[in-house]
C-alpha cells in the first residue's frame, strides 16, 4: 500500500509495469488537487480496531488531515468515530422502494419520492467540495493570476501584437508568412486558458469570457488554429451564461462560425451542438439549424445525421416545415448508411407527416416504400402500405404493380387482413354519390326512369287514393333510392326478394387489379321476436373473382335476400379480397358512408354545413308478402314521332309473386294526352274513364276495375298517347302502376315515356262570320316532296270539343251536342307532301236541316272511313292551363278536333317498315337489276285548334238551352235555369280600332274613332233601353299633375258624354263616337300627345241597361287598344319606294362587287402562274450556271476538306519542327533563376531604416 502510494507521489518516470488503476493520468501535475478515501469493509464485530487506525493515521501524516477520510461498510454495530456511510445508503434505498411503489398507486408519489432523496445530501462528498476542492481552486486561480500579471507587465502581449501587425507591414498576409507558434503547458498563453477554464468551470463567467477574448487573440496571432477555435467557442459559452438575456442581435454568432471552420475531428460535433443549444434558448432557431447544417462536410455519417436531425428540429421551430422534412430525409439516409436503421425510421416517420397531402407524391411515395416494408409499427406501417395505393399521375404500372404487392406482402407479415381481421382497404374506389338501391325484384336495373321532373309522389297518392279509399294513411313506397330521392326515411323491403344494391368500382391504379369474393358486409341485425335462432338471410350474391384493368371503372350489383324472420338491417361496407401478383390474398372490407343531401332551411342550416341522413341502406324488412307484377311494354321505344301521332302501346302483365292481386290502377301526369283501356271478358276492347286526382289537378287517374290476377296469370292494357303538337321540345310523360294484394300490401311500378315528334300535319282555323257561325279550317301536309319519307294525309273527321273549370278547378270535357257542324262544301280531303286545304264549316245551334235521317245530330262531320282504332282521349288542355299550376277560372273553351290518318313511306326505315328484294340475271353485257319493295305504314292522329268562334258561342249555347226550356220553368231552379242565369243578357263587343295616323305638328289632339256593339240576348226575349256614359277619373280640378296618381294622369275626350238606344230581342246597335286624347285635367286640359298606344275604352266608360219590367244593371265595356303614329306615316308609301329602290341599288352594287372580286381573284391566279413559272425558268438557268461555273454541293464540301487537312499537315510538321526549341526554353525559365528580394521586402527594410 505504501509502495503503490509513494509511486503515484513520486515526479520520476518509472518503466515498473503497473495495474492501470495504480498508475497516474497523464493529465496530473503536481498542482493536482489529491484527495485520499480509506474504504473499510467490516466483516464482523471481531476486526482489529488499532489496525484501522494505524493505517488510517498513516495516511493522515502523509497527505494531511484534510485530505483523508474513512468511509466503513458492513453490518456491524457502527461505532461513534468511524459512522457506516452504507446505513445510509440503505436507508435511502428503502425509502426510493417504498416511493416507487406508492408511484404505482399514485401519480404524485414521484415527486415524493424525489424530494425524500434530496432530504440527505452526501456529507463526505459536501466537505471535499467546501472545505478542500473550493479553497483549493480559489488559491491556484489566484496564484495563476498573479503569475499572468507579473509576466505580462504593464502593457500586455495582445497590445504588442497589434501595434506589431500596423507597423509590421502593409499586407494582411504577413500574418501567413510566420511559422506556427507552440505553446507548451507552462506557457503564458496555456496558464491563461486554464485560468478562463477554472473561472467557467466555478460560475465566474464574466471573467472567463475577458479570459477567453485576450487568449484566442494570442492564439490567432500565432496561428495555433485550433486552441484558437476552442477559446473562441468558450468565449461565445461564457458570454451567454455572463447573461442570458442578452439579445440575438448583440450576440457575436460568428464567434461559433470561426470556432466551427478550425475544429477538427469531434470537436466539431461539440463545437456545433453548443452553437445549437445556445442559439436555440436565444430564440436564433433559423440561425441555429443554418449552423448545423454546415457540419454535412464531415465524413462520419452518424455524426452528420445526428446534426441534420437536430437542423431539422429548429427549421421545424421556424415555421420551416418543407426544409425541415428535408434535413430530416437526408438525416435518414444518412443513419442508414451507418447502420443505425432505427433511427433513419424514425426520421422518416417524422419527415412523412409533413409530406402528405402536400403534392410531393414521389417523396410521398418513397417513405411510405421504406416505412411499409421496414417499420416494426403495425399501424403505420399498414397506414402507409395503403397510402402507396391512390391515384398518381407519377408513378408508373410497374410502381403501382409493386405497391399492390408491398401491401399484399405487409398486411401478411404483420399476419393480418385474414377473414377474421379484415382491414379497410384502399382500393378499388367506391363512386358514393352514384350508388342505388332497389327493394324488391321489380324493377329491372335497366327499366328504372331516370327523369326526375315528374310529381312520382303525387302520382303514386292519387292511385292509392284510388284504390284504398280517401280516408287510408298514405305512405310513399320507395322502391329505388338514389342520389335524387329523399333518403331521410329508413326504407321498407319485401321478404323472401332481393335487396339490390348497384355501385361503381373504380381503379385508380395504373395497373390492373384482380379482387376476389365480393359481397355485401352486413352489421345492425335485428331479429323478429322469438326468431332468434332462424336463418336472417336466404341468400347472398358473391363474385367470385373481377379484374379490373387500369383505371377502369364498373358497375356492380349485389343482392341479400333478407328472410322473414329479419326486422331490420343495414349495408355497412363492402367485402372482398385484393390479391398480389403471386396469388396472395388478404381479407378487407370498403365502408360506405354515404353524406345526405345538405339542409337549408333554417339560418342556422345557411351558415353552418348540415347534412340530412342518408337512410338507403338500412331497411326494414316487411311483415307481409307483397305483390309481384311483371310489366312488358310493347313498341316502347319508338323509332320515329310525328306531331298528334297517337301513340298505341300494349302492357302484358303477368303474375310472378306469391300473392293475388285484387287491384290496379294507372296514373298518369299527361292529363289531356293519355288513354288507357283493357280487354273486357268477350274479349273486346273497352275504355277505362279517367279522373282527376283530387289531391293534384296535374294528375289523372284510371281504375281498371275490380280486377283478379291469380298466381302466374295474365292480362293486357292498352295505352294510347298522344304526340305534342309542336316539335319545340321533347316531352316526357309518366305512366305509374299501382297495384294492390290480397293481403292489402301495395307496390308500384314506373315508366316514362319521352315524345320528340317532328311536324307532319297542321292545322289552323279562322272565323269568317261570327253571327252566321262561319269559319274555314286550313289544314296542310308540311312534310317536304324532298325529304327521303313521303306521307299522304287524309283527313277523317272535324269535331267540336268544349272544356270548362268545374268547382274543384278541374278542365272538364262538357257536351257539345247543342251544336251543328256542317260543311260547306262535301268531299274527301288528301293531301300529298307541300299540299294544303282550306275547308269552311258552319257551326250553329242545330236546327231541322241539320239532323240525321234518324233524327239525331252531332257535332262533328265525317270525311272519310271510320278506323277501328279511333283514340278516346280528352281534349287538349287551354295553353294557358297546362302552363300554369294555379286552376284558370274562364270562360268555356272550345276547340276543333282534326282526326287524320297518314301513310308514310320512308326509303330509309325511319318512319316505317321497309322490306327490300333483289333479284339479277347475268347476261353477257353484266346488267344488274334491282327492284326494291317497300312496306308502307299507316299511323292516326289528332290535332286540336282553338276555335275562332268562341266568342259567340256562349249565347248560341245559352239560347239553344232557353229553347228546350218551357215558360213554367221559369219558375223553378233547375240545372238549365241555373245555367241560363250566369250568362249575360247582353253581348258588348268593341272593334278593332285601326292605327290612327296623325300629324301632331299641326294638330296636338288626335281624333280616335270608337264603335261599341251592344247584341240583346235575353233569354226573356225582353228589349231593353241602354245608356253609354263616359265617366271621367277626375271629377274635380286640381293645380298640379303631382297630386294624381300616375294612372289618373291620362284624360279623355268625348264628343258625345251620353249615348242612349232602345234595342229590341235579337238585335244589335252600334254606338259610334270620336275620342281625343289629352293629358291634364277635366276643367283645364293641357293638349301634350304623343304617338304610342292607348287603351280607349276600359273603367271610363259604362253602359247602363234597363230591360222591361225589372231593375237597371250596369255593364263593363271590355278594353280596346289604339295605336296612333306620327303623321310622317303617310309618307310610308313614298319611303317603302325609296327603300325598295336603295335596296335594289344596293343588290347591284353587291353584284358588282362580287364580279369585281371575282375578276380580281381570276387576274390574280393568272398572275401567281405567270410569276412561278418564270420563276421556275430562273432558277432552271440558276441551276445549269452553278453547275457549270461554281460547281456542285459535293465539289465545294470536298474542297474545304482538302483545305482543312492540309492546314493540318502543315501545322503538324511546324509542330516537329520546332518542338525541341519549346522544350530547352521552358527549362530555362525554371531553372535558371536569378536571385533577388522581393519588392515587398525591399519596401519594409525601407520603412525600417527610416524609423530606426
Amino acid at each position: 500500500m505504501c509502495n503503490v502510494i509513494a509511486f503515484q507521489h513520486s515526479s520520476v518516470d518509472s518503466k515498473v509495469l503497473t495495474p492501470s488503476h495504480c498508475a497516474p493520468p497523464k493529465w496530473t501535475s503536481p498542482n493536482t488537487l489529491k484527495h485520499y478515501i480509506l474504504l473499510h469493509d467490516v466483516v464482523g464485530d471481531d476486526e482489529s480496531r488499532y489496525v484501522r487506525l494505524a493505517v488510517f493515521n498513516e495516511m493522515c501524516s502523509t497527505y494531511g488531515v484534510e485530505s483523508c477520510q474513512m468511509l466503513r461498510v458492513g453490518e456491524a454495530a457502527t461505532s461513534e468515530e468511524l459512522p457506516d456511510l452504507w446505513d445510509d445508503m440503505e436507508e435511502e434505498d428503502a425509502v426510493l422502494n417504498a416511493g416507487l411503489r406508492r408511484a404505482l398507486q399514485h401519480a404524485a408519489a414521484s415527486a415524493m419520492a424525489q424530494q425524500t432523496l434530496e432530504r440527505k445530501p452526501n456529507a463526505p462528498l459536501h466537505i471535499f467540495f467546501h472545505l478542500l476542492q473550493i479553497p483549493h481552486v480559489e488559491r491556484l486561480m489566484r496564484t495563476l493570476f498573479e503569475q499572468l500579471a507579473a509576466r505580462r507587465g504593464l502593457i500586455g502581449k495582445s497590445l504588442t501584437s497589434g501595434m506589431k501587425k500596423w507597423f509590421g507591414g502593409s499586407s494582411g498576409s504577413n500574418l501567413a508568412s510566420l511559422s506556427a507558434v507552440s505553446f507548451p503547458p507552462e506557457s503564458m498563453e496555456m496558464q491563461s486558458r486554464r485560468l478562463a477554464d477554472l473561472a467557467f468551470m466555478f460560475g465566474l463567467f464574466s471573467f472567463a469570457y475577458s479570459q477567453y477574448r485576450s487568449v484566442k487573440k494570442d492564439f490567432e496571432h500565432g496561428q495555433a488554429w485550433l486552441h484558437h477555435a476552442a477559446a473562441t467557442e468558450m468565449a461565445a459559452m461564457a458570454l451567454y451564461f455572463s447573461d442570458s438575456s442578452i439579445s440575438p442581435k448583440h450576440f457575436p454568432k460568428h464567434y461559433f462560425e470561426a470556432a466551427l471552420e478550425n475544429h477538427k475531428y469531434t470537436s466539431v460535433m461539440r463545437c456545433a451542438l453548443n452553437a445549437a443549444t445556445v442559439l436555440g434558448k436565444l430564440s436564433m432557431v433559423k440561425e441555429a439549424a443554418s449552423l448545423l447544417s454546415t457540419v454535412s462536410s464531415l465524413d462520419n455519417d452518424m455524426c452528420v445525421a445526428v446534426t441534420q436531425s437536430l437542423a431539422s428540429r429548429y427549421f421545424e421551430e421556424a415555421k420551416m416545415a418543407r426544409k425541415a422534412a428535408f434535413y430530416r430525409v437526408l438525416a435518414g439516409n444518412r443513419f442508414m448508411k451507418a447502420g443505425l436503421k432505427q433511427n433513419a425510421l424514425e426520421c422518416y416517420r417524422l419527415a412523412l407527416q409533413k409530406y402528405i397531402s402536400t403534392g410531393w407524391d414521389s417523396v410521398e411515395d418513397h417513405l411510405s416504400s421504406i416505412l411499409s416494408t421496414d417499420i416494426a409499427d403495425k399501424k403505420l406501417a399498414v397506414d402507409c402500405a395503403c397510402r402507396l395505393l391512390r391515384e398518381s399521375d407519377l408513378q408508373t404500372t410497374a410502381n403501382h404493380a409493386a405497391f399492390v404487392d408491398n401491401f399484399v406482402e405487409t398486411l401478411t407479415r404483420f399476419k393480418t387482413g385474414d377473414e377474421g381481421d379484415p382491414v379497410i382497404l384502399p382500393v378499388p374506389l367506391i363512386n358514393m354519390q352514384s350508388i342505388r338501391v332497389i327493394c324488391g325484384e321489380r324493377p329491372q336495373s335497366d327499366d328504372v326512369p331516370v327523369n326526375n321532373a315528374i310529381a312520382w309522389v303525387d302520382m303514386e297518392r292519387a292511385a292509392f287514393y284510388k284504390l284504398a279509399g280517401s280516408s287510408s294513411a298514405f305512405r310513399p313506397i320507395h322502391l329505388v333510392s338514389d342520389n335524387d330521392t329523399d333518403n331521410q326515411r329508413v326504407r321498407s323491403t319485401p321478404p323472401d326478394e332481393r335487396f339490390r344494391v348497384e355501385l361503381v368500382l373504380r381503379n385508380p391504379l395504373k395497373t390492373s387489379l384482380t379482387v376476389q369474393n365480393i359481397r355485401l358486409g352486413i352489421t345492425d341485425m335485428h331479429m323478429r321476436e322469438g326468431c332468434e335462432n332462424e336463418a336472417s338471410f336466404t341468400g347472398q350474391q358473391v363474385i367470385p373473382s373481377l379484374t379490373f384493368s387500369p383505371e377502369e371503372s364498373k358497375k356492380l350489383a349485389l343482392w341479400v335476400r333478407p328472410s322473414c324472420h329479419l326486422s331490420s338491417f343495414r349495408v355497412e361496407s363492402l367485402m372482398l379480397q385484393v390479391c398480389s401478383s403471386s396469388g396472395i390474398c388478404v381479407s378487407g372490407f370498403l365502408p360506405i358512408h354515404i353524406t345526405g343531401k345538405r339542409l337549408n332551411k333554417n339560418p342556422k342550416q345557411m351558415k353552418s354545413v348540415v347534412h340530412a341522413m342518408d337512410e338507403r341502406l338500412h331497411a326494414v324488412v316487411a311483415q307481409k308478402r307483397w305483390p309481384l307484377l311483371d310489366f312488358r311494354i310493347q313498341r316502347k321505344h319508338q323509332m320515329q314521332l310525328y306531331c298528334g301521332q297517337a301513340v298505341t302501346l300494349n302492357v302484358d302483365i303477368e303474375n310472378i309473386g306469391q300473392e293475388l292481386v285484387t287491384g290496379l290502377c294507372v296514373s298518369t301526369d299527361g292529363v289531356d294526352c293519355v288513354s288507357v283501356g283493357a280487354i273486357d271478358s268477350t274479349g273486346n276492347r273497352i275504355s277505362i274513364p279517367s279522373l282527376y286526382s283530387p289531391t293534384c289537378s296535374a294528375v289523372r287517374t284510371f281504375d281498371v276495375g275490380s280486377v283478379s290476377i291469380s298466381i302466374g296469370g295474365k292480362m293486357r292494357v292498352y295505352i294510347t298517347i298522344r304526340a305534342p303538337a309542336t316539335s319545340k321540345s321533347e316531352k316526357n310523360v309518366g305512366l305509374l302502376f299501382f297495384y294492390r294484394g290480397e293481403n292489402h300490401a301495395n307496390r308500384e311500378w314506373r315508366t316514362v315515356l319521352t315524345l320528340d315528334p317532328v311536324p307532319l300535319f297542321e292545322a289552323s282555323a279562322t272565323a269568317l262570320d261570327e253571327s252566321n257561325g262561319l269559319a274555314t279550317v286550313n289544314m296542310r301536309n308540311v312534310m317536304f316532296a324532298s325529304d327521303a319519307a313521303l306521307a299522304r294525309c287524309e283527313v277523317l273527321r272535324i269535331r267540336l270539343v268544349g272544356q270548362r273549370v268545374d268547382s274543384k278547378g278541374h278542365w272538364s270535357e262538357i257536351d257539345t251536342s247543342a251544336f251543328s257542324l256542317q260543311p260547306m262544301r262535301a268531299g274527301t280531303v288528301q293531301l300529298e307532301c307541300e299540299q294544303s286545304c282550306n275547308v269552311c264549316l258552319s257551326i250553329l245551334a242545330p236546327r231541322s236541316d241539320s239532323l240525321k235521317p234518324d233524327g239525331t245530330k252531332e257535332p262533328c262531320w265525317w270525311l272519310g272511313g271510320i278506323p277501328s282504332d279511333v283514340p278516346c282521349w280528352p281534349p287538349s288542355l287551354p295553353i294557358d292551363a297546362s302552363e300554369s299550376v294555379e286552376p284558370v277560372v274562364s270562360d268555356d273553351y272550345y276547340q276543333l278536333a282534326v282526326l287524320w290518318k297518314a301513310s308514310i313511306v320512308d326509303n330509309k326505315g325511319h318512319g316505317g317498315k321497309q322490306n327490300g328484294v333483289a333479284y339479277g340475271d347475268i347476261h353477257s353485257t353484266m346488267i344488274l337489276k334491282i327492284i326494291i319493295c317497300f312496306e308502307v305504314s299507316t299511323i292516326v292522329g289528332e290535332t286540336f285548334i282553338a276555335d275562332p268562334l268562341s266568342s259567340s258561342r256562349s249565347s248560341l249555347l245559352l239560347e239553344n238551352n232557353l229553347k228546350k226550356a218551357g215558360p213554367d220553368d221559369m219558375l223553378y231552379s233547375d240545372p238549365v235555369r241555373e245555367k241560363a242565369l250566369e250568362w249575360s243578357p247582353l253581348n258588348i263587343i268593341c272593334r278593332p280600332v285601326k292605327p290612327i295616323i296623325h300629324d301632331f305638328n299641326k294638330n296636338r289632339l288626335a281624333k280616335i274613332p270608337l264603335e261599341v256593339s251592344v247584341t240583346n240576348a235575353d233569354e226573356l226575349k225582353r228589349s231593353v233601353s241602354v245608356t253609354l256614359r263616359y265617366t271621367p277619373k277626375v271629377q274635380e280640378a286640381v293645380t298640379s299633375l303631382t297630386q294624381l296618381p300616375p294612372e289618373n294622369r291620362q284624360q279623355w275626350w268625348i264628343d258625345k258624354e251620353v249615348m242612349k238606344a232602345t234595342i229590341n230581342h235579337g238585335e244589335s246597335h252600334v254606338f259610334r263616337l270620336i275620342i281625343r286624347r289629352a293629358s291634364g285635367l277635366c276643367s283645364h286640359i293641357k293638349t301634350v300627345s304623343q304617338p304610342s298606344v292607348y287603351d280607349v275604352a276600359g273603367s271610363q266608360m259604362v253602359l247602363d241597361a234597363v230591360f222591361d219590367g225589372s231593375e237597371a244593371m250596369n255593364f263593363k265595356v271590355p278594353n280596346t287598344l289604339a295605336v296612333t303614329c306620327s303623321g310622317m306615316a303617310s309618307q310610308t308609301q313614298g319611303i317603302q319606294q325609296l327603300l325598295a329602290a336603295e335596296k335594289r341599288a344596293a343588290e347591284k352594287i353587291n353584284e358588282a362587287r362580287k364580279r369585281k372580286f371575282q375578276r380580281m381573284k381570276q387576274a390574280k391566279q393568272e398572275a401567281q402562274a405567270e410569276v412561278e413559272k418564270y420563276r421556275q425558268e430562273r432558277e432552271q438557268k440558276f441551276k445549269q450556271y452553278e453547275q457549270t461555273y461554281l460547281g456542285t454541293k459535293e465539289d465545294i464540301e470536298s474542297k474545304i476538306r482538302r483545305d482543312t487537312e492540309n492546314e493540318i499537315e502543315a501545322m503538324k510538321k511546324n509542330v516537329a519542327a520546332h518542338k525541341q526549341q519549346v522544350i530547352v526554353r521552358l527549362l530555362q525559365l525554371v531553372c535558371d533563376i536569378k536571385p533577388e528580394l522581393h519588392h515587398n521586402l525591399i519596401l519594409q527594410k525601407k520603412l525600417h531604416g527610416q524609423f530606426s
